[in-house]
């Protein structure tokens, strides 16, 4: 390549890092909601279960794209896959509450009622919920939104990178270069099986022969 760069990888290390945490602050909380409600035996919302779902692609895909590699700039599409999940996943989530997160009816019998184990005192709407699980379901928001930016970032960055840093004609070259280089080199030549071929090749020892007494005429 003609040209590196290394502002792009650091800023691509930090986007990933974000990413990682979002990802895994909104699956905890929304595991720990999830617990919850398999305690009291009631049914998960479906737009918890898809954001969970969203949080845990998103943490095995920041984990394997988190190196400053160039060739791991080619995932840049799939950073537009996850851009739109995350932004589908925090407008399902908004729309339960809108403007009104810790006042809404879903939140006050839903999520506040269930969070704060309201159940064990009284059926849903006879029970205070008094702001239960409020700060954690403004963070699973918070977070939802934030990984949906970072991952549009992420993406831009893909576009930037593989536009100004990567040559497509010369990294298949260089694919093509390693792929016969492992042709040309087996791994017999570089050491390995030395030590089975050379026992296979050494010469066994044959027995010596036992002396014969001539026979007698």
């Amino acid at each position: 390549m003609a040209r590196t760069g290394t502002a792009h990888k650091v800023v691509s290390v930090l986007l990933r890092f974000g990413e990682f945490a979002c990802a895994v602050i909104v699956l905890g909380i929304l595991s720990r909601f999830c617990y919850l409600l398999s305690i009291s035996q009631a049914d998960a919302d479906g737009r918890i279960v898809y954001a969970m779902v969203v949080a845990s692609i998103g943490i095995v895909y920041s984990i394997l794209f988190c190196l400053p590699i160039k060739y791991l700039f080619f995932g840049f599409p799939l950073d537009w896959v996850l851009f739109v999940m995350w932004l589908v996943a925090y407008c399902l989530l908004q729309t339960r509450t809108h403007t009104h997160a810790c006042s809404a009816d879903w939140y006050y019998n839903y999520w506040g009622y269930y969070w704060g184990w309201s159940w064990r005192y009284g059926p849903v709407g006879r029970v205070r919920v008094d702001g239960a699980g409020c700060g954690e379901w403004r963070a699973v928001l918070a977070f939802s939104f934030i990984a949906w930016v970072l991952h549009l970032t992420s993406g831009f960055l893909g576009i930037y990178v593989f536009h100004e840093y990567i040559d497509v004609a010369e990294t298949k070259h260089e694919i093509k270069q390693q792929t016969e280089k492992l042709k040309r080199h087996p791994p017999q030549e570089n050491g390995y099986g030395r030590q089975t071929d050379a026992r296979r090749d050494s010469p066994v020892s044959q027995p010596s022969e036992a002396t014969v007494p001539a026979s007698t005429v």
